[in-house]
This record gives C-alpha cells, sequence and structure tokens, in this order.
C-alpha cells in the first residue's frame, strides 16, 4: 500500500554531488574547478609548501587526475559532505603525487614537487590545510553569494538595495538606518525595507549554492550550521 511518504532522496534538487557522481561528463568537472580552484590551491598550498606558480601548477594536475583516475565515480553521497569528500581526494592525490616523484627520482628524472609523507609540515600556531580549505571554502562560498546579489539586484533595476546592503553588512565601519538614508537619499523606511529584502535574497542565494555540495534535508543543515557559526557578524547580523 502506498503510504503517501516519499523516499527521502527523491524531492531534493540536483547537487554537485549527483551530477558528478551520476557522470555528466567534463562539463561538471568544469564547474567544479571554477567553484572550488582557490579552496583547492589553498589546501595543496599548505600541505606542500608550495607558492605561486607552483601551487598553481600542481591544482590543475589535482584536477587533472581527478577526471583521468576516475576518483569521483567511486564517490559515496551517503558517506559525507562534498567538502570533505574532496579533502579525501586531495589526501589521495598528495600521496600519489609522492609516489610519482619518487619514481621519477629513482629513474633520474627531476620531479615537479616532492613531498616525504613523514614530513611535519605543520606550524603549531598555522592553520592545518583542512582548516585553510575550509575558511577558503566559506570565503568563496560568501563571496559569490554577494556577486550574485549584486548581479540580481542591479539587473532589476534595485541597485540601491545592494548598496545599502553593502555599506550595512560588508563594509568596515559601522553605520545606522539614518546615516544609510542621508547617504543614498532615501527614507529611513526605505532603508529597513530594502536592507530586509536585500538579506532575504542573499541568505536565499548563499542557501542555494550551499545545497548544490550536500546531498540531502539534514546534511544541509549541518553545512548551514557550520558556515554561520563562524559568519556572526558579517552578513548574519
Amino acid at each position: 500500500m502506498d503510504t503517501g511518504t516519499p523516499p527521502r532522496r527523491s524531492t531534493f534538487p540536483s547537487t554537485r554531488w549527483s551530477r558528478i557522481v551520476g557522470g555528466t561528463g567534463g562539463r561538471d568537472l568544469e564547474a567544479l574547478a571554477r567553484s572550488y580552484w582557490r579552496p583547492i590551491r589553498a589546501w595543496l598550498a599548505a600541505r606542500l609548501r608550495l607558492r605561486d606558480e607552483a601551487a598553481d601548477d600542481l591544482t590543475q594536475e589535482a584536477f587533472t587526475w581527478m577526471l583521468a583516475s576516475h576518483f569521483f565515480e567511486r564517490a559515496d553521497p551517503a558517506r559525507g559532505r562534498f567538502r570533505a569528500f574532496l579533502k579525501t581526494a586531495l589526501r589521495h592525490f598528495v600521496v600519489q603525487h609522492w609516489r610519482h616523484a619518487n619514481a621519477l627520482r629513482r629513474g633520474g628524472a627531476q620531479a615537479h614537487t616532492s613531498l616525504r609523507l613523514d614530513d611535519d609540515l605543520s606550524d603549531g600556531d598555522a592553520l592545518q590545510p583542512d582548516e585553510i580549505l575550509d575558511a577558503e571554502w566559506r570565503r568563496d562560498l560568501l563571496q559569490r553569494a554577494r556577486d550574485r546579489l549584486a548581479g540580481e539586484l542591479e539587473g532589476s533595476g534595485r541597485a540601491v538595495y545592494f548598496a545599502l546592503f553593502r555599506d550595512y553588512y560588508l563594509a568596515d565601519d559601522d553605520v545606522d538606518h539614518r546615516t544609510l538614508a542621508e547617504r543614498h537619499g532615501v527614507s529611513r523606511g526605505d532603508v529597513s525595507n530594502w536592507l530586509d529584502y536585500a538579506k532575504r535574497r542573499y541568505r536565499a542565494i548563499l542557501r542555494a549554492l550551499v545545497r548544490d555540495t550536500v546531498d540531502d534535508e539534514e546534511a544541509l543543515q549541518v553545512e548551514w550550521s557550520w558556515l554561520f557559526a563562524t559568519t556572526e557578524r558579517g552578513e548574519g547580523r
């Protein structure tokens, strides 16, 4: 008998997880590279102590390895969030890179970048690679949400909405509604209403970006809580 209760995942929208694991091809990996280049580069730079061009080159190599090794095809969304899976992929890549570098040295060739797996690359006072990826991931998410909000509001003739949002939530100086009203030549009531609208749209955009990296509602709530636990001022105030 039909109980009327749908399967847990049946109504959850297509996500970065499902589109990549579902094997839709290189276009999703290109989107992955555009979205997560900086967090992945930051992780590799911290793990291998790389700078500038070396970090860029190895990040490109990491994406090539993920594609060539079919790593995503072995992914299981039920085992965790996409961000956690990406860290696992990077650890596998570093091991493979180390083995390849050692093989090149034994064969007399010059390795691009080498790493001893027993090297202690940690600094007791510094963030660890996973923490750096998290911080860059968070920063990139917030920036993409702000960029999309700006594009949406300015494209719909509401540029002042974003200007108010920017000045109130993103600027270094604290301003009140009266100051904003005078600055932008609008009423204090408009400031309140338009800030509320911009903030609601921002949160909706950000939630959609977060949703793209999880596979069910429970994981979405966990990731959302993690994100705002570290952004208590800024946009979350």
